[in-house]
């Protein structure tokens, strides 16, 4: 069997980033997620006055409270590796 017109591949391209382009995307990546994780802790306390005045059941409840405290908890997470990460760079010899 043989393939004709077959074209090899292409190499891809590496787009020139700026470093102020880079921080500015990195700042809002970080930023939009922090504030993401900031609405679910808003929306787990709305669920909890909901629940207290018998708007929501109290599974509904429970399912965004875990939620919002699963999402904390992995940005804590993520805090402490990146703390991490830095301390290790100061520590690098040069």
């Amino acid at each position: 069997m043989r393939i004709d017109g077959a074209a090899p591949l292409a190499r891809p391209q590496a787009k020139p980033t700026s470093t102020a382009s880079s921080e500015a995307a990195f700042r809002d990546v970080l930023s939009n997620a922090l504030r993401r994780v900031n609405d679910m802790q808003i929306q787990s306390d709305v669920a909890y006055q909901q629940l207290i005045s018998g708007e929501m059941e109290f599974h509904d409840a429970m399912i965004i409270a875990e939620q919002a405290n699963l999402a904390l908890q992995l940005t804590i997470a993520i805090r402490s590796k990146l703390i991490e990460a830095y301390q290790e760079i100061m520590r690098m010899q040069v």
